[in-house]
């Protein structure tokens, strides 16, 4: 992401997670300083919570460039949020947002 190559990036997991804590530290320094801008959306689910008391729920994390903060919201929006079964589509609007080159999206072109 730094590079400019991905301009957002998107990970989930139960939490609370020490596993996923310490997987997302790295990011940690280049969300202070302003490099990278961070949002943490935790979804409580309480379903989830009698089966496995240690989680309280899911959280998304998502990672992206300032000026590509605009792509958090669009995931948030079309993916997340979808209101559609998944389909082809919906997969090239991810790799998209996620900086896909087209040819790494479903229909894209065959030349890789």
């Amino acid at each position: 992401m730094l590079e400019g190559r991905k301009p957002l990036a998107v990970f989930g997991d139960g939490y609370p997670s020490e596993w996923f804590d310490g997987f997302l530290a790295p990011f940690e320094p280049f969300v202070a300083s302003g490099q990278l801008v961070r949002r943490i959306i935790d979804t409580p689910m309480p379903h989830v919570k009698k089966r496995r008391p240690d989680l309280d729920g899911m959280r998304d994390v998502f990672f992206a460039l300032p000026e590509e903060e605009w792509r958090i919201d669009a995931y948030i929006e079309n993916i997340r949020n979808r209101t559609r079964d998944w389909d082809d589509d919906l997969e090239r609007l991810q790799g998209s947002l996620l900086g896909y080159e087209e040819w790494q999206m479903i229909g894209g072109s065959s030349s890789a």
